[in-house]
């Protein structure tokens, strides 16, 4: 698996390379690689489809045109997913000087997967409310526990990657693992009472 991993950073920084001089075919590929996994993390910190789209294509946009800024030596992946948690955080600050999320509006179905419960509406019916508990717990996080534990669970980044992309220690990363799974469980009992 560290192979794997070591190849794709290895090939995402050649991409990064090519496109940094020009070449816009090899943004295309990166867009393809990374374009579900961003997506993926704006939808689950914000629950909100529309606005995941509109800060996944501003992450690929800004990602374009920084290029230059992004240096081999890091990965690539780390690099654009800090892109995304900064237009997170700026959007989460903005919606907090202005409006609330809108929690209650989000499509049960859109990020709790039940095709492991068979055809059991009984069985599907509780997992959607339970998925609907977890992610109006995961909203009520702070945004530094909420950006952790979503890339940690739903993007499925290592203790590495999370710590490159909030750029704290791996030490720290691991506190706010910690941390933000505790108040996680806090929050999930106290919306189930």
């Amino acid at each position: 698996c560290d192979v794997i991993r070591w190849m794709a950073f290895d090939e995402d920084s050649r991409l990064a390379r090519k496109v940094q001089k020009g070449d816009r075919q090899a943004f295309e590929v990166l867009l393809a690689r990374y374009e579900r996994p961003i997506f993926s993390f704006t939808c689950h910190f914000f629950q909100d489809r529309a606005l995941s789209e509109d800060l996944t294509q501003e992450t690929f946009l800004r990602a374009y045109r920084f290029i230059g800024s992004f240096r081999p030596r890091e990965k690539f992946s780390s690099w654009l997913f800090s892109i995304a948690k900064n237009l997170c955080i700026d959007e989460l600050r903005r919606r907090q000087k202005g409006t609330t999320v809108d929690i209650d509006a989000v499509d049960p179905d859109a990020l709790v997967s039940d095709s492991h419960v068979g055809n059991n509406p009984l069985v599907a019916s509780v997992m959607v409310q339970q998925g609907e508990i977890l992610r109006k717990a995961i909203a009520r996080l702070p945004e530094k526990y909420r950006t952790s534990i979503i890339l940690f669970y739903f993007n499925e980044l290592s203790y590495e990657e999370i710590s490159e992309v909030m750029q704290v220690s791996l030490s720290n990363t691991k506190i706010l693992l910690f941390r933000g799974k505790k108040m996680l469980l806090d929050l999930y009992r106290e919306e189930t009472g």
